[in-house]
């Protein structure tokens, strides 16, 4: 009598051997549904030149003085935000600022490296933090990642139309909050704001109503290193500062629903503006 190994084993010359059953995987989450393991704010635009960097550096600062340890993660080979928190080439990968009693630490990551901290194991290898801020090099991809606050900047035409088209590849689960760099009337850019969100299909959105304008000021400070909270609050500085005020209130919501932005510490805060002599109308 043969054996049952010999009776599974062993087949009649001739007959082809039986193909086993295909079995399916599980699938992968879809995007639309992920969240990041920190409540996470992207600054991007398929467009060089919009102040992208700038606006990430100076939200991440302003969450910073707020008292919150922020994972600033840039995705940008150029790395251009480590010079503008006043970090130097000569300092480690991993960087820290302190900004009032909170604090942010800066790394450079891109593709899976920088999807992992975002959305698998988590940011936990380079400290613990309570938000994470990601700067975008000017990629269509910018606007992908799922479940965030997206801040997306306009400085034109051009700028909106690739807007339009990137906008199209953003998840339905992620916020997108438009912002006009440079200023044109506000009922025409509550018009383009509008075009924007219906050419793309993405439901919802909001706009910043106004402007950011691109000052010397703001440009000089980030470029030597120097925090934007400590400039004095005049003309398009100020105007530049209300925005961003804004954005990091929207983020903050993210972070801390229950609450609002606590007030500019009077260290972060101590430059004077003095109204009808500052520059103001």
């Amino acid at each position: 009598m043969s054996s049952t190994h010999d009776r599974h084993m062993t087949r009649p010359s001739g007959t082809p051997p039986r193909a086993i059953d295909t079995l399916p995987i599980p699938a992968e989450a879809s995007s639309d549904t992920a969240v990041p393991r920190l409540p996470t704010t992207v600054v991007s635009s398929w467009k060089g030149g919009v102040w992208k960097t700038c606006i990430s550096a100076s939200i991440a600062e302003r969450l910073a003085f707020a008292g919150l340890d922020v994972l600033y993660l840039v995705t940008d080979d150029q790395l251009d935000a480590r010079r503008r928190l006043g970090i130097s080439e000569a300092d480690p990968d991993v960087a820290r600022v302190q900004r009032g009693v909170g604090s942010i630490t800066v790394v450079g990551l891109a593709g899976a490296h920088a999807v992992d901290v975002l959305y698998r194991s988590g940011p936990g290898r380079f400290g613990k933090f309570d938000a994470i801020i990601v700067d975008t090099p000017p990629v269509k991809k910018g606007g992908c990642l799922p479940g965030v606050l997206l801040i997306a900047p306009t400085d034109g035409d051009d700028a909106s139309a690739n807007l339009i088209r990137m906008l199209r590849a953003t998840p339905a689960n992620t916020d997108v909050v438009l912002v006009r760099i440079e200023a044109v009337p506000k009922k025409e850019w509550e018009r383009d704001a509008t075009t924007i969100h219906d050419a793309s299909n993405h439901a919802g959105g909001s706009y910043l109503p106004g402007p950011l304008p691109r000052t010397d000021e703001v440009r000089e400070a980030l470029n030597g290193g120097r925090s934007v909270w400590t400039l004095p609050r005049r003309g398009p500085t100020r105007d530049f500062l209300v925005g961003i005020e804004s954005l990091a209130g929207a983020a903050w919501g993210r972070i801390r629903p229950d609450t609002t932005l606590p007030p500019l510490a009077a260290a972060a805060a101590s430059a004077v503006h003095i109204p009808g002599w500052d520059g103001d109308a």
